[in-house]
């Protein structure tokens, strides 16, 4: 659940940011603007599916059913499998910072963000709150997983 909570919560946001892009899509009228909508709106697609996809599977260990090896491995591969999409995440997250950051602009302030020059100090300032936040995150999410996969092995003892 602690992992679960707070990817439920950023598979709302997403869902909830495509719809926005979506509704108003047809705002985008320069190509740019129209391929980083299109870009933003698969990431956002993309990013809950896999993570709630993952998360599911960990979920789904059933040690009662199983002997304790046999759940450990099946926690262990699924843990990998997490630590994968939390890696993808992190890099389709940045993809995602550098194309919606002028799509938002375009349909929250009508502003084209390309043709001001400002775009590329917030994404100066973005970027490493950005990779610090996700770091962070990162950190706290291996810790969880270690957390579970010791009590399994406590478990097995």
């Amino acid at each position: 659940n602690k992992i679960l909570i707070p990817e439920a919560a950023g598979a709302l946001v997403c869902i909830a940011a495509m719809g926005f892009i979506l509704i108003n899509f047809q705002k985008l009228s320069v190509w740019y603007l129209l391929l980083c909508g299109f870009v933003s709106v698969f990431i956002l697609l993309v990013l809950p599916f896999f993570s709630v996809k993952v998360i599911r599977k960990m979920r789904s260990v059933n040690i009662s059913d199983k002997n304790f090896k046999q759940s450990l491995l099946e926690y262990s591969k699924s843990k990998k499998q997490f630590v994968f999409v939390q890696k993808l995440n992190f890099y389709l997250g940045a993809i995602l910072m550098l194309t919606i950051l002028p799509v938002m602009g375009k349909l929250i302030s009508g502003a084209d963000f390309f043709k001001e020059t400002n775009l590329w100090y917030a994404y100066a300032v973005a970027f490493p709150f950005f990779y610090l936040i996700s770091k962070w995150i990162f950190k706290n999410y291996n810790k969880i997983n270690a957390d579970a996969e010791n009590i399994l092995k406590e478990l097995e003892s």
